[in-house]
């Protein structure tokens, strides 16, 4: 690993990193130190395990980014079978964004003309912002904001225009308006499918973010994206979600940091209003833990007002799945995110006894009988969770006695 400033990284732990993982931590990144390319000739220049290094890059979502590099310095020592799958992945991703691209212009058009406010999170405009092209950034789909007064407008406007939800019960689009986060929704075209995540929230969803949400869309910022004209998040906003979306997902996968890293290199950041922001909203150690994931693997320059002391360096990451228990953590997370026990509490009642889609997924009922799905939805948080302990429970048993507990589908 080199320093931004192109020296050796003192941290001996360094030399237990390997060097699969090494390469991809250094290629993974929009700005290069200077230095890196010299050490990434050295890597390629040894004996790498290649179905490792593809096995990292997609479990965390940063190959196009390290294709491009690779591609930049001539593909060195790189096995002809691997350019090609690398060069296979970075065309489908460039084709894939580009076809979103153009369906994210189509929607925010359309919301525009019935005077629905939108903005776009994450995804291709984010990808453009930071690196210039969308083809060097994984999308999985479109995600949209809306405020909440909205929501039910902009939810009936997808689905007149070729968009199918996962339920159709209309009583469900109202509590997804007032208690949810987000629903997603789903276009056919011919053999392409376009996902979007429509929301009405950023962490928390319902009643309990409603001042916040106020303050981010007073702050918002007006945008053209491919012609159509909508609002988006000011810069300071953007990477506070950023932040706290990469910790909630136990900073994982590694895009998240990467795309962070190339916010604080890009210089735009009012520092001072990010850290009052994040002092009143009770955020500071998890914008400094997700700082400190960036400093560790990519020598990211954490402002002064965030700094802290870590380890300058991992040694690795995984490719593995989360554990079973991530959608427990990150609720568990979502709480711990919020400061006065009342709001807590009024979150936590909000996950117990809400439906959402998933429960109309689960089972599909008429909507004369839509008032079952609120019992229905506490008895499968109550299940799901019994059965999530137990679970996890055996793979911490289960290894001592030679077994592995698998998850059913």
């Amino acid at each position: 690993m080199v320093k931004r400033d192109g020296t050796p990284a003192p941290d001996s732990c360094l030399l237990d990193m390997a060097p699969e993982d090494e390469l991809c931590l250094l290629l993974a990144r929009g700005r290069l130190p200077p230095g890196a390319d010299e050490r990434a000739q050295q890597l390629l220049a040894g004996a790498l395990a290649w179905n490792r290094v593809l096995e990292r890059l997609r479990a965390h979502e940063i190959l196009p980014l390290v294709c491009s590099n690779l591609k930049r310095l001539g593909f060195p020592s790189v096995p002809q079978p691997v350019q090609a799958e690398l060069a296979d992945y970075f065309r489908s991703n460039a084709l894939r964004n580009a076809l979103f691209a153009t369906e994210l212009a189509r929607v925010l058009s359309l919301l525009g003309a019935a005077q629905v406010p939108a903005m776009a999170l994450k995804g291709v405009p984010l990808a453009e912002s930071l690196y210039g092209d969308a083809a060097h950034r994984v999308s999985a789909d479109i995600d949209i904001l809306v405020p909440t007064k909205y929501f039910a407008q902009a939810f009936q406007i997808l689905l007149s225009s070729g968009y199918v939800a996962s339920f159709t019960q209309p009583s469900l689009a109202k509590l997804v308006a007032r208690f949810g986060k987000d629903c997603g929704l789903s276009r056919q075209d011919g053999r392409f499918a376009y996902p979007v995540q429509l929301h009405c929230g950023l962490i928390w969803g319902g009643p309990v973010e409603r001042d916040l949400l106020e303050e981010i869309w007073s702050e918002a910022e007006r945008k053209t994206f491919h012609g159509v004209q909508a609002f988006a998040l000011s810069a300071e906003w953007e990477f506070l979600y950023l932040a706290v979306h990469a910790a909630r997902h136990g900073l994982h996968p590694l895009k998240w940091l990467v795309d962070l890293d190339r916010i604080c290199w890009r210089g735009t950041i009012d520092w001072g209003d990010v850290k009052e922001k994040a002092r009143l909203l009770g955020w500071e150690e998890t914008i400094r833990s997700s700082l400190a994931g960036c400093a560790s693997l990519f020598d990211t320059p954490i402002p002064p007002i965030f700094s802290v002391t870590m380890s300058r360096a991992r040694r690795g990451f995984d490719a593995a799945p989360r554990y079973d228990l991530q959608i427990l953590q990150e609720t568990l997370f979502s709480i711990r995110l919020l400061k006065p026990l009342s709001q807590k509490l009024r979150f936590l009642a909000v996950r117990l006894f809400i439906p959402t889609p998933a429960d109309c997924q689960f089972v599909s009922l008429p909507s004369w009988l839509f008032l079952l799905y609120f019992p229905l939805r506490f008895f499968r948080v109550v299940s799901t969770t019994a059965g999530w302990l137990v679970l996890a429970g055996a793979n911490r048993l289960l290894p001592k006695l030679g077994f592995r507990a698998r998850a059913t589908s």
